[in-house]
């Protein structure tokens, strides 16, 4: 009834279930697990059939009509789904127009965690991720500023983020107050950088959770406070994330003329466009480009490398949503109103040929049809 497939996206290392959040789901339901689909997250297949699964090859595992994974399949992978079965993962759909024509033509009924807003509107299986993805992000910017060669001929500036007596501390911009944006600044802060904070939203302006406890500078996004900050900045986080739709540019290339050059651009949302104009996806493979006399940091994956922890926080999270749905169906989880298990419509973006997301269909021209209209026809 379950498959649990293993990931194949650079370096993604991430397993879609633990092995003791699978035992929660044996004695009621079948759980086939590809062969392997655990091993780079520390779990082997023993751990899995000891708990009730059965191992399996790569076909039989997606042949099942609840797909679980980490991320979104790659075009290798959609043949291997069966039609109008149903798939449960991050999808990050809106840049992915192939995807999301290919659940249009198979009738596939996506359940996109990262848009499950949660009994307390805070996106609770994205969340974990977020937080995983500004602590990597701090880290990247640290490692990008030292005096290595990352590239052919290209080094990093040499910088320590503290200082020393007699120098300033390094200063770097993170580019909104989000989840990831609010733990890449407390990182950053407390390995001794300057930080300041370019924030969107103006209810978070006069209240901003760390401001005080990291000695942040928040700052209203508009141009003048963007000059300000990048100047003389040796780093910038890009951590701007709106729930399914591109991200809007922030940061634009003129802007970054203000850093200083060896610097280091990270945009933790680079899978949506990133908020800075001159970033692109990269690889952990091959993470590394440098523009603008910078070096620019894309990985869409970055909590994949983690692979132990990300998995265990988003199996935790998910397992509630993904075990109701098991028991009580789509219409059962659509109408999900419990203190553990609600505001679910929004994780719906295909069902039956249609996309469920309006603005990514729009963008797409593809059909759509409202999660409303379709749980009413359920």
């Amino acid at each position: 009834m379950l498959g649990l497939v293993k990931e194949s996206m650079d370096c993604e290392f991430r397993v879609g279930l633990v092995p003791h959040d699978v035992a929660q789901l044996t004695p009621h339901f079948k759980v086939m697990v590809e062969e392997g689909a655990g091993v780079m997250s520390g779990y082997n297949d023993e751990a899995y059939a000891q708990v009730g699964a059965k191992i399996v090859g790569t076909k039989k595992a997606w042949a099942q009509q609840v797909v679980v994974k980490c991320k979104e399949p790659l075009e290798g992978e959609y043949a291997l789904l069966t039609e109008g079965a149903t798939l449960f993962s991050y999808l990050d759909l809106a840049y992915n127009k192939p995807l999301a024509q290919m659940f249009i033509e198979k009738k596939i009924t996506s359940l996109c965690t990262e848009t499950l807003a949660g009994p307390k509107n805070n996106y609770p299986v994205l969340a974990p991720m977020s937080v995983i993805a500004g602590q990597l992000a701090a880290h990247f910017v640290q490692h990008y500023l030292l005096g290595l060669e990352h590239l052919p001929g290209v080094f990093g500036l040499g910088v320590l983020l503290g200082g020393l007596a007699g120098q300033a501390r390094a200063k770097v911009v993170v580019v909104g107050g989000g989840v990831v944006g609010l733990e890449a600044a407390k990182s950053l802060s407390l390995a001794g950088a300057r930080v300041v904070i370019l924030e969107l939203d103006p209810l978070k302006l006069q209240e901003h959770p760390y401001k005080q406890l990291y000695h942040l500078e928040v700052l209203a996004v508009h141009e003048e406070n963007i000059k300000d900050a990048l100047n003389g900045a040796v780093g910038l986080v890009g951590a701007v994330l709106i729930t399914a739709t591109s991200t809007p540019k922030v940061i634009l290339k003129r802007h970054l003329a203000l850093m200083q050059k060896g610097g280091v651009v990270v945009d933790v949302a680079c899978d949506l466009g990133g908020c800075v104009e001159t970033i692109r996806q990269t690889s952990h493979s091959q993470p590394v480009y440098s523009q603008e006399g910078l070096l620019h940091y894309g990985v869409p994956n970055m909590p994949g490398v983690v692979a132990k922890t990300s998995s265990i926080a988003y199996s935790q999270a998910s397992l509630p949503y993904l075990r109701h749905f098991l028991q009580y169906g789509l219409k059962g989880f659509l109408e999900a109103n419990t203190r553990e298990v609600a505001n679910t419509l929004g994780a719906l973006s295909a069902h039956q040929g249609y996309l469920t997301q309006e603005g990514i269909a729009r963008a797409f021209g593809l059909p759509f049809k409202s999660a409303v209209v379709v749980l009413n026809g359920l």
